[in-house]
């Protein structure tokens, strides 16, 4: 069983120019605003960094597999959990982003954590944690604001964090699709 840690993932992050109304919501309602990029975890936790060269051609094949496609960010939903909620954009269509990542774990299958939930794997770019008191007026206020995105995904990240990127994610390498038979 190889090692996996916290400070590594393999995610989907929406292209820059899409990020200020994104970063907006998150700045003012996400704990891990500093330390994460908007994303769509895909894989997580993942290999070390010094484990990397091992995984690399696997991510690689993985985004061989995949051809680009086009999602829509124009909803809200929420994860409730015992304590708080953890609101989150849900990405439309999933099943480009589920394929994904049925894709990675048959080639990577030590990093299925993401899909052992009691629902499966659940693609989300989250927002913000809330009380459950003020779930459902925030998720109200927030989605009559929104304005939806739609963007073409064309790459997957493998990001890191350690003390010398101030225990900051930033990504190590990009893998880029296949051209679009999926567009």
């Amino acid at each position: 069983m190889p090692n996996k840690t916290h400070t590594t993932a393999v995610v989907l992050i929406p292209p820059e120019v899409i990020q200020p109304p994104i970063q907006a919501v998150r700045k003012a309602h996400d704990h891990n605003y500093e330390r994460w990029m908007p994303h769509i975890t895909l894989l997580y936790p993942f290999a070390p960094q010094q484990d990397f060269q091992g995984v690399i051609p696997a991510l690689a094949e993985a985004a061989q597999q995949t051809g680009t496609f086009s999602i829509s960010l124009a909803s809200f939903n929420a994860f409730r959990h015992r304590k708080s909620c953890t609101l989150f954009l849900v990405p439309e269509p999933k099943d480009p982003i589920v394929e994904l990542n049925s894709t990675l774990i048959k080639l990577l299958p030590d990093y299925d954590d993401t899909s052992r939930f009691s629902g499966g794997f659940t693609p989300h770019l989250s927002i913000g944690q809330f009380s459950h008191g003020l779930l459902d007026e925030s998720q109200e206020k927030l989605q009559k604001a929104w304005k939806p995105i739609q963007y073409s995904v064309e790459t997957f990240s493998l990001i890191y964090r350690s003390a010398a990127t101030d225990n900051r994610f930033v990504v190590a390498e990009n893998f880029t699709f296949r051209k679009g038979d999926n567009l």
